[in-house]
């Protein structure tokens, strides 16, 4: 499908929306609601988020904070109040429309057609008072993605969280503040602002995923493109095996909050390439090494939580060891690779509202990976790899949408960017994987209950990718990309129902 082919669909199809929005919002009355805990709590869904799933607005981030507990007897999983018919599970997916196009050097590929994204099976909670739990089971499924890749199965998030362990060192919190949480297991690290709670579908937070000489691409892949190895698979959006230690407190002289987390995570996963990457020549080197890395954030708000009220800023950072080397006793071996060589990620976060509708967002970061990681890939003359990521987005959730007076609209737009410093690489050119990608969204939200969530739910994405391909004009001989190699340029556009249960 032709980029006009496309966005003459996106414009017929938002028309449609529009007037298939206007229409239901006449015939049915303003409704709220959360899946599972609206079940247990009997609470709207709106008491957490705003205007809807799944973005959580200030009230439901503190709920998250403090461990999915509102120090209330009701909390408990034996309380009278909550029956043998109460069952703790959410599901999620969406069903609808989905194009989807990459080119580079003139040729690429498209796709469209009916389907839906995948399936989560959430359950978060607690276990007895101040022991928190989350697990998060995504099936395999052969036809998700709107039929562009299969899945596997996996537990993308399971964890038990201990709250409030300076009771054991004799201090008493007041209501709301949680002072030592201590989490184990697999889960989401506190970046600046969750992608899991992002009203985007199937949209990256482009600098949460980034790694320096592997081509950004969002939906699907396909076409050919230049990259250099990379054995650093850290992504600070991507669910790690570790341990967290976290805690939050109201301040007074801001009228707001202090947050700070602080986590090791380790490597042990398939996620790192460990020692396959660099393996003996005949030997089936497994992936993943034993080396612990170290992330923290820190944040501070004013006069309010800095989602919905108020405002927020904030600083993190990542210092750790990517394994290079396979295990010489056990190549074979998952998760015990070693010679670790460093990176290190620092970043600022800022978070502006204003009249409990706007929510402007972002976050800058910059990354540096060791010159040792590339020499492990047997690269001639590497060099650090350095880069630069930032995004900003702005979110208007309208009381009411001005002119129509319709309620339920939830509108977007963020812009991601890259900005390479330093390849590790040094035959690449500086700007070679360069990113900037646009990201559009409109939520309608048709129906929300304590026991059922739907929205209407359109997003755009266009990106483009610097000097990636393969066609490099500006060297006749071949070799690495210069400035004037093809860049890669790639749209997505989703029309569909995004729902749970």
């Amino acid at each position: 499908m032709s980029t006009r082919a496309v966005r003459g669909l996106i414009v017929c199809l938002l028309g449609l929306i529009g007037l298939f929005t206007y229409e239901i919002s006449v015939l049915l009355p303003e409704a709220d609601a959360i899946p599972a805990f609206a079940r247990k709590y009997g609470v709207s869904c709106n008491v957490c988020h705003v205007p809807g799933f799944p973005k959580l607005n200030d009230f439901g981030n503190q709920f998250r904070d403090q461990g999915y507990q509102f120090d209330a007897d009701i909390d408990l999983p034996t309380h009278p109040n909550i029956t043998m018919g109460y069952w703790p599970l959410s599901m999620r997916t969406t069903a609808g429309y989905q194009a989807a196009s990459v080119r580079t050097d003139g040729s690429g590929v498209s796709t469209g057609g009916f389907g839906f994204t995948g399936l989560d099976i959430l359950s978060f909670g607690l276990l007895h008072r101040d022991i928190s739990f989350g697990l998060v089971f995504t099936p395999g499924l052969g036809s998700a993605g709107f039929g562009t890749g299969a899945s596997d199965s996996d537990l993308e998030a399971a964890y038990v969280r201990l709250n409030r362990l300076e009771r054991f060192l004799g201090v008493t919190s007041e209501p709301g503040t949680y002072l030592m949480n201590l989490k184990v297991g697999k889960f989401e690290i506190d970046v600046p602002f969750s992608e899991k709670r992002s009203p985007t579908l199937n949209t990256k937070f482009v600098m949460y995923h980034y790694a320096a000489g592997t081509p950004y691409t969002a939906t699907i892949g396909g076409t050919r493109t230049s990259s250099y190895a990379n054995p650093n698979a850290f992504a600070i959006g991507d669910n790690s095996p570790g341990v967290e230690l976290s805690g939050i407190t109201k301040t007074a002289v801001t009228d707001g909050f202090f947050r700070y987390s602080l986590a090791g995570l380790s490597t042990n996963t398939d996620a790192w390439p460990g020692g396959s990457t660099n393996c003996p020549a005949g030997a089936n080197c497994g992936p993943g090494g034993r080396n612990v890395n170290f992330y923290g954030h820190m944040t501070q708000s004013f006069g309010g939580y800095g989602i919905v009220t108020g405002h927020r800023i904030g600083v993190f950072g990542a210092y750790g060891n990517a394994p290079t080397v396979a295990n010489a006793t056990c190549p074979e071996c998952q998760g015990v690779a070693g010679s670790g060589q460093p990176f290190y990620r620092i970043g600022a976060d800022v978070s502006f509202t204003y009249d409990g509708q706007w929510n402007l967002f972002g976050a800058f970061v910059h990354a540096n990976d060791s010159k040792n990681l590339f020499v492990s890939q047997g690269i001639t003359n590497a060099q650090n790899a350095s880069w630069n990521g930032a995004f900003v987005e702005l979110d208007w959730f309208p009381t009411q949408l001005p002119l129509v007076g319709m309620p339920g609209w939830f509108f977007s737009y963020r812009y991601d960017i890259i900005r390479n410093d330093r390849q590790g690489d040094p035959t690449f050119a500086k700007n070679y994987n360069d990113v900037d990608s646009h990201t559009f969204l409109v939520r309608y939200f048709i129906h929300q209950s304590n026991r059922t969530d739907i929205a209407l739910h359109a997003e755009y994405n266009t990106y483009r990718t610097e000097g990636v391909g393969t066609n490099n004009s500006g060297n006749p001989s071949g070799g690495a990309c210069a400035p004037a190699c093809g860049n890669l340029l790639g749209q997505t556009m989703l029309v569909g129902f995004d729902f749970a249960y």
